[in-house]
């Protein structure tokens, strides 16, 4: 029979609801399916307190029997879930004693699990929080609710499923924002404050600290920079013979000049000084214009990011003190002259430049830094896996300090596997993204820990696969030195520590072979297509944008709305 196109299907609706009744008058009470029929309410089922509050053979007799929250509880809902354990017969104490029972709230099922029993052996499993059909369940001894993990009740609350697997790390509640400015170079210029300008330069020389906090000048004809570098006229007689490198503030370390912008050694006024015709980049620093009344009319010019005094500008360049500097040359690698990456490497990747980019990059002062950058700046590199390659690799590429993404596959058992050969099934590869990384900006532990909350860990995303490690959307990450997987390890135990459950997340050792780049048309998927910003976002913003969970289109049981629904369709879901 077929259905008028603007009309309900009633019979099939009533053939439903007659099957549906069937089902459950076999396993609920006759009184109770009457009543859920009727009202499409259920009335709420007592708890018995007797299984709560029955003794414990190892406690003393009288003792009341405590219990504890634990896991991520929000705020406005604590004190509501402290009342239902007292409700029951509980002592509610904040410190997690080994006696005391340890109940997590699951909002999915909207009940409260107990995670570990303590000295009480007869605690309930299951505490209902909301009212409806779960009691019923909980009575009969029926349940969608496996002993092992938490599941939702409606296989369309996935809302409230993803909260509970939503990590927060430490450094991500600290309400403390990493606020960035970044230049055009992709460095971040944001203002120091006067306590780490302070702390920066404690370890530097007097006359540096002078130079530097109150504006000294050095001595005519001393070129030497504050990390011993000597650029004097009797140690290179042209600056154009100087050694290739890049000079930069000596408090903060941005970039400032190249040696392709040193002047020649001419008599003038600033001839005692190091003169550059140009800066590396406008926005790493600022000219301070003094008032019209002021005696002294010469532009001072200051570090960007630090705010620290620098020297002055002139028609002919700019004067700079060589003790507020430190050096770098080019094909120096030790520790002492290093060179820090850029926070966004956009501009320095061959496949992230525009046409205005183009001329920029051209330019002979880049190139310098560049070739500076490659020799000192030590990138690092790991695997991860979180879900679809093609979101995970959208999402990380805006971390700071990432260099490079790559998706492909890893962890399988057939050489050269493809996209159809992984979705197959049969190789056991995992989709991932390779990221190449500047540990000195992309800090490891903020790295594993954001790849902890961009997914829940905590279950095995794998195409319906149950066994840990396997799936081809499995939680994963593969590392190549001890150092990182110690640092991945230790993050995982945060993280399961925080959600109080084992997580489905797997860290191994890898060799560089192991990993399978994907198809070119996996590469930047999301961005190709335009559905993703591609700006560089400081960890805490990433976090904000990423750590979230996005509501599903179905919604929830609490929240979806049904056209012309007469209560039935939402207690079926």
């Amino acid at each position: 029979m077929l259905c008028a196109p603007n009309e309900p299907c009633r019979l099939w609706r009533n053939v439903f609801v007659f099957v549906l009744a069937l089902a459950l008058a076999c396993i609920i009470p006759p009184q109770e399916v009457d009543g859920l029929l009727s009202n499409c309410r259920v009335p709420r089922v007592p708890i018995r307190r007797a299984s709560v509050l029955k003794l414990d053979s190892r406690g003393d007799e009288g003792d009341t029997p405590k219990a504890t929250l634990v896991g991520y509880v929000p705020d406005d809902q604590r004190e509501d879930l402290e009342l239902v354990l007292q409700s029951v017969g509980f002592e509610v104490g904040q410190q997690q004693e080994a006696s005391a029972c340890r109940y997590q709230y699951t909002k999915a099922s909207g009940m409260l699990k107990l995670v570990s029993s303590g000295r009480h052996a007869d605690a309930p499993n299951w505490i209902p929080v909301q009212t409806g059909m779960e009691n019923i369940l909980v009575k009969n001894g029926w349940s969608f609710l496996d002993p092992d993990e938490s599941e939702p009740l409606s296989a369309f609350d996935i809302d409230a499923a993803n909260v509970e697997g939503q990590y927060k790390p430490r450094w991500g509640l600290a309400g403390i924002d990493d606020e960035m400015n970044l230049s055009s170079l992709g460095y971040n210029v944001q203002r120091m404050t006067h306590e780490e300008v302070v702390g920066s330069t404690s370890s530097l020389s007097y006359h540096a600290q002078k130079v530097l906090l109150e504006g000294f000048t050095d001595p005519p004809h001393l070129r030497r920079t504050n990390n011993g570098f000597d650029f004097s006229a009797a140690s290179i007689r042209d600056m154009q013979d100087a050694p290739q490198g890049v000079f930069c503030c000596a408090v903060g370390n941005t970039p400032l000049f190249t040696t392709e912008d040193l002047a020649p050694l001419v008599l003038s006024a600033s001839d005692g000084w190091l003169t550059f015709t140009g800066t590396i980049s406008n926005d790493h620093v600022e000219h301070i214009y003094p008032d019209k009344y002021d005696m002294d009319q010469r532009i001072e010019v200051i570090d960007a990011k630090s705010g620290c005094h620098l020297g002055h500008f002139f028609d002919d360049g700019y004067c700079i003190n060589a003790s507020a500097l430190n050096y770098v040359e080019r094909s120096s690698a030790s520790v002492e002259s290093s060179l820090d990456g850029p926070t966004s490497w956009r501009l320095f990747l061959r496949d992230g430049i525009t046409s205005d980019d183009n001329a920029m990059q051209q330019s002979s002062s880049m190139k310098v830094l560049k070739g500076t950058m490659d020799s000192c700046v030590r990138l690092e590199t790991v695997v991860l896996g979180a879900g679809c390659f093609w979101h995970v690799e959208s999402a990380l590429r805006r971390l700071p300090g990432v260099v490079q993404t790559e998706c492909g596959y890893v962890g399988g058992t057939t050489l050269n596997p493809t996209y159809k050969d992984v979705c197959g099934g049969h190789t056991n590869h995992a989709e991932v993204v390779k990221v190449t990384f500047d540990p000195v900006t992309c800090d490891k532990t903020k790295l594993f820990d954001s790849w902890l909350s961009m997914h829940d860990p905590t279950n095995v995303r794998a195409h319906g696969k149950r066994a840990k490690g396997t799936g081809q959307y499995r939680s994963c990450a593969f590392v190549f030195d001890d150092r990182t997987f110690a640092v991945a390890e230790k993050c995982i135990d945060a993280c399961s520590l925080q959600l109080d459950k084992e997580l489905s997340s797997v860290v191994m050792l890898a060799t560089s072979d192991q990993f399978y780049a994907a198809e070119a048309r996996h590469q930047r998927h999301d961005e190709r297509r335009g559905r993703e910003n591609t700006s560089t976002l400081s960890f805490d913003e990433w976090l904000r944008e990423y750590g979230r969970r996005r509501a599903t289109i179905l919604g929830s049981s609490e929240t979806i709305e049904i056209e012309g629904d007469d209560g039935m369709a939402r207690t079926m879901i």
